[in-house]
């Protein structure tokens, strides 16, 4: 075997590759240690709308410790998804001290019950905020849903002029919606495409006089709507061919 020189010259660089992937080991282990490759910068790659820049830098320089070559990735994004608004982020190495981060933002489209907001993909989750948006609410899981339904409504009401401050479902599954003028429509808890057709048709077919004037529609029965207005008591009026 070892009159082959094929043989010994194979074994030979082999033998000194792995003495010079050790020096380089060493080389960079001794640089570390002395802090050459100390993380310098952290760098956000997009614009940030709602995360708060103090919090981010305040996160970073807490928990984010180490040289280029021992700092984990998935680490820092576990650390920093925890941040208020935070969905998602991306965490890449650049050459020779330096992260850059792509962070992903919530949307948020309304308030979720009393302590959250709701996103634009149907998720809830905790951020502070004071921009004038719809409130949401409804039981465990079901934000997606309702963030479906609202939008439904949305486009329909948009006709009339109307928007909407407030939507909730309740455990059940009724759907009760509050337009900005402070008029309640109820939905109920089945036939909502339906029902929402029919108050379309008929608050279209309304007088405006009539329309100034309401306070809360009920559209739970089968062929009926009941309506009262402000400073009246509910009355009920039959609406034939409507099922």
């Amino acid at each position: 075997m070892w009159s082959d020189p094929q043989s010994i010259n194979r074994f030979a660089l082999a033998m000194g590759a792995l003495a010079s992937l050790a020096l380089l080991w060493c080389a960079v282990t001794w640089a570390g240690s002395r802090g050459m490759f100390a993380l310098r910068q952290v760098r956000v790659v997009a614009p940030l709308a709602e995360v708060d820049t103090g919090v981010l830098e305040s996160a970073i320089r807490t928990d984010l410790r180490g040289t280029f070559f021992s700092v984990s990735p998935q680490r820092v994004r576990t650390t920093l998804r925890k941040l208020p608004w935070v969905r998602d982020l991306t965490v890449r190495r650049r050459w020779p001290f330096a992260l850059d981060l792509d962070i992903e933002e919530h949307r948020a489209v309304g308030y979720w019950g009393d302590n959250d907001l709701l996103s634009e993909r149907g998720e809830v989750f905790r951020a502070g905020s004071k921009a004038p948006m719809p409130r949401f609410d409804g039981p465990p899981g079901s934000a997606t849903e309702v963030l479906s339904r609202y939008r439904e409504a949305r486009s329909a009401l948009a006709a009339h002029g109307l928007d909407i401050k407030a939507f909730a479902m309740s455990p059940r599954g009724a759907i009760t919606l509050t337009t900005g003028n402070d008029m309640q429509i109820e939905f109920g808890r089945e036939h909502y495409q339906d029902r929402l057709a029919r108050f379309v048709a008929l608050y279209g077919a309304w007088p405006a006089s009539f329309r100034s004037g309401l306070a809360r529609i009920d559209l739970r029965y089968k062929a009926a709507v009941a309506v009262a207005r402000n400073g009246a008591a509910l009355n009920v009026e039959s609406q034939k061919g409507q099922s």
